[in-house]
């Protein structure tokens, strides 16, 4: 059961609507410890007291703001909420603005909206309204004592949570160097054009998800798999380190062979098949 990890509300106008904040990604990644190359021991992080030397407990650690060389300003989050909770625990809907005005550069991160509570009826009436004006809301939220400005947009039966950049966060495109000059400038021709844009089509298909696989995660897990498998075999216990070399090229191998699974490139099509 996914968790939420933020709860409040969604206000615009006169109306509010409870609701949970649930990240839309499921964490598969495969983890690994870090070992002491010498001693195959744990590697762990401790919090220490550049002074006095000793571990500080997480209790102990607050947030300092360093205004000058070695003077701090405290700041204490939970002090911060209880002074203005209402900012903390409310998505207040600004504006509504077309979707297609925003630019996908200023998109970082979506999370499921799930309303909480027996009625129902604000949150799809929302989600409904969104889908036949094609508008999306716009809100400032805080999460995590960081402010981000967000979308609220329907997906499906949901609702979504988008969060974007500022502007002032993002670089712009001038301060990099990308080809600006006219096309005459590099010699590209209308039938250079016109042979990519054909490859292009032939190329084109229905948009499928289930397609497209993380090679490198299942290739790894499998190799994983394999090497527990033949150390227990061996009757060696799985928690001592073993370094193989060979055990690494025979991973890129079974890599490369999942990576040659996908689809050779459809060679152009002639006129004559074009025509049909």
């Amino acid at each position: 059961m996914a968790r939420s990890i933020w709860k409040g509300e969604i206000s615009f106008g006169l109306v509010s609507i409870p609701i949970s904040l649930i990240s839309t990604e499921e964490n598969n990644e495969i983890h690994f410890h870090l070992l002491n190359s010498k001693t195959n021991s744990r590697v762990r992080y401790q919090r220490v007291d550049e002074e006095t030397g000793k571990e500080v407990p997480w209790d102990d650690i607050v947030k300092g703001y360093e205004y000058d060389k070695g003077n701090y300003i405290i700041v204490n989050d939970e002090a911060f909420e209880k002074a203005s909770p209402e900012l903390f625990k409310t998505i207040d809907i600004e504006e509504f603005v077309d979707l297609k005005e925003i630019d996908s550069l200023y998109y970082t991160k979506p999370y499921y909206l799930v309303p909480e509570g027996k009625n129902k009826k604000a949150y799809v009436l929302l989600r409904e309204a969104l889908k036949k004006t094609n508008k999306v809301g716009v809100a400032k939220t805080i999460l995590r004592t960081k402010e981000y400005l967000s979308l609220i947009l329907p997906h499906e039966h949901a609702l979504l949570l988008y969060l974007i950049h500022f502007k002032d966060e993002l670089r712009s495109e001038e301060e990099i160097n990308v080809p600006r000059e006219d096309l005459k400038t590099y010699k590209i021709s209308d039938k250079e054009i016109k042979m990519a844009v054909d490859l292009i089509q032939d190329m084109s298909a229905k948009w499928d998800p289930e397609k497209y696989h993380n090679e490198y995660h299942e290739t790894l897990q499998k190799w994983l798999d394999n090497q527990v498998k033949a150390l227990t075999q061996k009757g060696k216990k799985v928690t001592k380190a073993v370094r193989s070399h060979e055990g690494v090229i025979d991973f890129v191998t079974l890599l490369k062979e999942s990576m040659k699974k996908k689809k050779p490139l459809p060679t152009p099509k002639s006129k004559s098949q074009t025509k049909k």
